[in-house]
């Protein structure tokens, strides 16, 4: 749930720039991406229209992606919550289903190292260390989301 109006300008590279700070809610997590953000990646445009309701959720989870993601979320969470903004959003099951596929099999390439607070860092598609019981159990507990 959106805790901030979405404030943006276009720029001429077909990208955005937030003109303040965004802050999203998921189930009482607050994540918040902070002005001067630039997002978008042009990829998808011919597809979707960037500005179509899909904005909110592309803001979030390129954030998430960037390099100044400090929250500790991964990117197979990133992803997880990519998903459940997309329906908390509505947008159809199709669409949803389309977009979650591509960042969960193509996003890697997208994906950047963190300045700091990478969080835990998938080894494998499942991985079953301690480590990662501990953090997946921590995050889904936190975002609600499994």
């Amino acid at each position: 749930m959106e805790k901030s109006r979405l404030n943006l300008r276009p720029l001429s590279n077909g990208k955005a720039v937030l003109l303040s700070d965004y802050i999203y809610d998921v189930n009482g997590y607050e994540i918040k991406v902070f002005r001067g953000f630039i997002t978008i990646p042009k990829s998808l445009q011919w597809i979707y229209s960037p500005y179509g309701k899909y904005i909110k959720v592309a803001i979030i989870h390129d954030y998430l992606y960037s390099c100044y993601n400090n929250t500790g979320i991964n990117r197979t969470l990133a992803d997880k919550i990519f998903n459940f903004i997309m329906k908390e959003t509505g947008v159809d099951n199709r669409t949803v289903r389309r977009f979650y596929n591509a960042v969960k099999y193509f996003g890697a390439t997208s994906w950047k190292t963190k300045l700091k607070n990478e969080g835990y860092k998938d080894r494998a598609i499942i991985d079953r260390t301690k480590e990662a019981k501990e953090y997946y159990a921590y995050w889904y507990k936190v975002l609600g989301i499994r």
